[in-house]
């Protein structure tokens, strides 16, 4: 019988397991990260590009600032229906209430001018940048759990309000700079238009 043979049959059963469990993990390649921890950088393209979803949001963009491929569409339109109201993005099969992108047009806005800019400070908001402003985002919170993503803009004269929010999307993705996307698109369509 050869030394190595020998040698292995003399060590003790918990022993040989360690050694053979420290051999295999020695010649085993690295594991790539999860696609969860790896960020998703890429951009959402032009987020009113066809194929449309509620008659204004690319399904692209949906994909990914979602993580969903496969999803529900819910829309409200106006009373005259001329003009959307909202539109919710939720996961298929839909559970509860728990949409994954809402968005919002209030044409007259709810809410007084000077309300939309006193909220910012209660809500902890991040003005927009210029281009996409006037408005915030603000994180969503539920029993001290952030939850998504909200993001308010209005007309310069406050006569009409945006709100584009996500809600438990990929990890991976930033929320914040998705919320801001869609502003900066949707703005000239929905806040500016005369």
């Amino acid at each position: 019988m050869s030394k190595a043979r020998f040698a292995m049959r003399s060590l003790s059963p918990p022993t040989a397991l360690l050694l053979a469990v420290a051999l295999l993990t020695a010649c085993s390649t690295p594991s790539s990260p999860s696609p969860s921890s790896t960020p998703d950088t890429q951009p959402l393209g032009d987020v009113t590009a066809a194929p449309k979803e509620c008659g204004l949001l690319s399904r692209q963009s949906v994909e990914r600032a979602t993580g969903l491929s496969n999803f529900t569409v819910e829309k409200y339109m106006s009373d005259d229906g001329k003009l959307l109201q909202s539109c919710y993005i939720y996961a298929k099969p839909r559970t509860g209430n728990a949409y994954r992108l809402k968005i919002r047009i209030d044409d007259p806005s709810q809410l007084p001018l000077s309300r939309l800019e006193g909220s910012r400070a209660s809500r902890n908001g991040v003005d927009l940048p210029t281009d996409a402003g006037p408005g915030f985002t603000f994180i969503l919170m539920e029993s001290g759990e952030k939850y998504g993503t909200d993001g308010w803009a209005w007309a310069q004269d406050g006569s009409r309000m945006l709100s584009v929010s996500l809600s438990n999307t990929p990890s991976n993705r930033d929320a914040q700079k998705d919320v801001i996307e869609f502003i900066r698109q949707l703005r000239p369509i929905v806040l500016d238009e005369d």
